[in-house]
């Protein structure tokens, strides 16, 4: 079991209703993204499963889910709209929301820089509690597949988030708790055992 910081990851705007201020984004594909573990030092690679499942979106079409300034969540002014209830949603290949701007002046000016291509980044914001895990072999980076995950904020940002730099070192309150499932790839590791075997027959 390990104690983990939420995440983000990397999304992009999607088609704009400027009537109703609304956007809808892509927050996930499932696609590999390298993360790093702070707890053993070591690089892995982590895929999200779109199986409904697998996905806790209960928050999101709840309209519990904000949509922030960049991860900001001290203040209220930090809140640049909302997710639209019941609008998020998992495909074949991706997974979808819909988004709402304030009318608030002070949201005003990026609204008008949404709509005309110059905000193009979001993150989302989403807590892992269960990951597989893929030995790699030949020198190759585990694969963390999340089999059970929630996405809880969305927010618009300059580039894509550093997640690590969302947690104070020692500030154990924004860690929850995540099981790791082991799940060897025993073709991988009786290749990597070969390849060990051949290797130590060379040097004899």
């Amino acid at each position: 079991m390990l104690e983990l910081p939420a995440l983000q990851l990397r999304a992009n705007v999607g088609s704009v209703d400027v009537t109703e201020r609304t956007v809808e984004l892509r927050f996930s594909t499932g696609a590999p993204v390298t993360r790093y573990d702070w707890w053993t030092g070591k690089r892995y690679i982590e895929t999200l499963s779109l199986k409904k499942e697998h996905v806790r979106l209960d928050r999101m079409n709840a309209g519990a889910a904000p949509l922030l300034d960049t991860h900001s969540a001290f203040s209220v002014h930090d809140i640049l709209g909302a997710v639209e209830p019941n609008s998020a949603q998992l495909l074949a290949k991706e997974a979808r929301v819909t988004v709402r701007f304030s009318d608030r002046a002070e949201v005003e000016p990026i609204w008008r820089d949404v709509t005309r291509g110059i905000i193009r980044s979001v993150s989302v914001g989403y807590n892992v509690y269960k990951y597989e895990e893929t030995t790699g072999a030949d020198g190759k980076l585990p694969t963390r597949h999340a089999i059970d995950w929630e996405p809880y904020e969305v927010s618009m940002v300059p580039m894509p988030a550093d997640y690590r730099a969302q947690v104070r070192a020692g500030d154990k309150s924004q860690f929850h708790p995540c099981a790791v499932v082991m799940r060897v790839d025993h073709a991988a590791a009786d290749a990597d055992r070969s390849r060990r075997f051949r290797l130590a027959l060379a040097r004899t």
